[in-house]
C-alpha cells in the first residue's frame, strides 16, 4: 500500500514539474492594480466593482509590486474596524475610518510586508508548493525582468490544470480514499449557528480558514460561511452592521437559501482518490466535507489534495 502511495505522489510530482506556469496565463484577462496611498474604502470599492480575485499593490515609490489584496484581505479591513468593547459605531463613523486609513498604513499595521510571488518560467510544482507552504489561495504571477505582472495562480487554477491536462495511469487514483489519510479530521474549527457575524467573521480571520461550518447545540450543520461571501457581504452592507445574525447574512448572500450547505460537495467511505478529484473539481467552493447524521468528520479541500501529493 505505501508503494501505491508513493507511486501517486511520484506520478502527480512529475506532471506538475514538467508544466510552466507559461500554461496557466489565461489567453486574455486583467489583474487589478492598486497604488499603495489608496484609502481602504478606495481599496474595498475598486475590488468589488472590477470583480477581480486578487489584485496587486503598487508603491510609487520603489516602482514596484509590494503586496496582494484578496478576500482575506477585504476580511481583516473589515473586523479591524471594530474594537472588542465597541460594536455599535455608527455606518457613518465605520465608512470614515476606512477613509482615513491608507493601504500602505493597515499593511503596516498588520505587518504585512512580504509579497510571495513566482516568475512566469517556473514550473506548476514549485509553484504550487509556494502556495501550500504559505497557507495560500493565490500568488501572482510575475515577469520580473520587466517588472510585470501577467497573471493570477490560484489553486483552484491549479486543480482544474490538472483534472484537464494529467493523462498519466488513472488506476493509480483507484485506491479508497482511507487508504490514502488526507484532509482534516480533528480540530476541525467550527462556530455556534448562532453567532453575530462579527463573531463568525472573527473565528475565520483567526484561523485563517476558507469556510466556517455553523452548527446547531447537536452539532449538526445549518449553514456555511466562506471567504468568497465576503465580497457580496460587503455589498449587501452587512459589514456596516456587524451584530447581524450570522445565518441572517447567508440567506441573504446565497440565492438558494440554504445557507451555503450546497456548495461543498460530499464524501463517502466508499470514494476513491478518482472520485474525490472529480468532487473536487465540481464542487463549487473546492470543498468537501464528509458527514455522519449531518455531524462533520472530515474537510478535504484542494489545498489538502496538492499538500498530500507534493
Amino acid at each position: 500500500m505505501e508503494e501505491h502511495r508513493e507511486a501517486v505522489k511520484q506520478s502527480v510530482s512529475k506532471f506538475l514539474r514538467s508544466e510552466s506556469l507559461y500554461e496557466m496565463v489565461p489567453a486574455s484577462g486583467q489583474v487589478l492594480v492598486l497604488e499603495k496611498g489608496l484609502s481602504l474604502l478606495d481599496v474595498i470599492e475598486l475590488t468589488l466593482a472590477h470583480r477581480q480575485e486578487a489584485a496587486l499593490v503598487w508603491d510609487p515609490d520603489s516602482l514596484g509590486f509590494v503586496g496582494v489584496i484578496t478576500d482575506r484581505d477585504l476580511l481583516e479591513m473589515i473586523i479591524s474596524q471594530y474594537d472588542e468593547d465597541d460594536m455599535h459605531l455608527e455606518e457613518s463613523q465605520i465608512i470614515t475610518k476606512l477613509k482615513s486609513k491608507t493601504l500602505a498604513t493597515w499593511r503596516e499595521e498588520i505587518n504585512n510586508s512580504q509579497l510571495i510571488l513566482v516568475n512566469s518560467d517556473d514550473n506548476l510544482l514549485s509553484a504550487t508548493q509556494l502556495l501550500k507552504n504559505h497557507r495560500l489561495h493565490r500568488i501572482p504571477i510575475l515577469d520580473q525582468k520587466q517588472n510585470l505582472v501577467i497573471g493570477i495562480l490560484s489553486m483552484e487554477s491549479v486543480l482544474k490544470f490538472f483534472v484537464e491536462n494529467y493523462v498519466a495511469d488513472s488506476s493509480l487514483f483507484d485506491q479508497f480514499l482511507r487508504d490514502f489519510k488526507l484532509g482534516t479530521s480533528s480540530h476541525i474549527i467550527t462556530s455556534p449557528a448562532d453567532a453575530s457575524l462579527i463573531q463568525a467573521l472573527r473565528v475565520m480571520a483567526s484561523h485563517k480558514l476558507s469556510s466556517l461550518p455553523l452548527l446547531d447545540e447537536n452539532d449538526k450543520i445549518l449553514g456555511v460561511l466562506f471567504l468568497s461571501d465576503i465580497p457580496q457581504i460587503i455589498r449587501s452592507g452587512y459589514y456596516l452592521n456587524p451584530q447581524t445574525p450570522v445565518l441572517s447574512v447567508l440567506e441573504t448572500v446565497n440565492e438558494s437559501g440554504d445557507y451555503g450547505v450546497s456548495r461543498f460537495g460530499i464524501l463517502t467511505d466508499e470514494d476513491s482518490m478518482k472520485s474525490l478529484i472529480q468532487k473536487l473539481a465540481a464542487s463549487p467552493e473546492r470543498k468537501l466535507y464528509k458527514l455522519n447524521e449531518n455531524q462533520l468528520e472530515l474537510i478535504v479541500t484542494e489545498s489538502d489534495l496538492f499538500g498530500y501529493f507534493i
